[in-house]
């Protein structure tokens, strides 16, 4: 179990309150399509990703950015209990999809990339970065706990 801080459950909340889904969601995993382009390969299905353009004007990728950013409100919600309310998502991911649980990983550095160049340094603070950082490596790791 993650024991969090006063300071750090504040920072987190405090954070996601001000994090649009809708911009920060797409654009997160439009950058994975494009930085990591292996993973494309579990989204086939999206249609052309074959260039930036494509991929950041792909409603399909838009949609699933936000569900994506959805999944980690589930977690701020449960800050007390993410392994368990990321169960069903774990499976899911490691026996029907088989996604490879170092992509949950380079996700969060993107997502983590993606807040920073929206609210910069005057939000996005080296103690509210450790506090998110920290948060996102138990999003990470519940993620990929099936797999263990």
């Amino acid at each position: 179990m993650v024991e969090w801080t006063d300071a750090e459950r504040t920072a987190i909340t405090t954070l996601w309150s001000k994090i649009d889904v809708g911009e920060i969601g797409p654009q997160a995993l439009a950058r994975l399509l494009i930085v990591y382009p292996w993973t494309q390969r579990h989204f086939a299905s999206f249609g052309n990703l074959s260039t930036t353009a494509d991929i950041f004007g792909n409603p399909k990728v838009a949609q699933h950015g936000k569900t994506v950013m959805g999944g980690l409100e589930n977690a701020v919600k449960n800050l007390d209990n993410i392994k368990s309310a990321y169960a069903k998502l774990s499976v899911m991911h490691s026996e029907k999809l088989h996604v490879d649980p170092d992509n949950f990983r380079v996700l969060a550095e993107i997502i983590s990339v993606c807040v920073a160049a929206k609210f910069g340094p005057s939000v996005f603070t080296a103690d509210v970065q450790e506090a998110w950082q920290k948060f996102l490596a138990v999003v990470v790791s519940a993620l990929g706990r099936q797999y263990h």
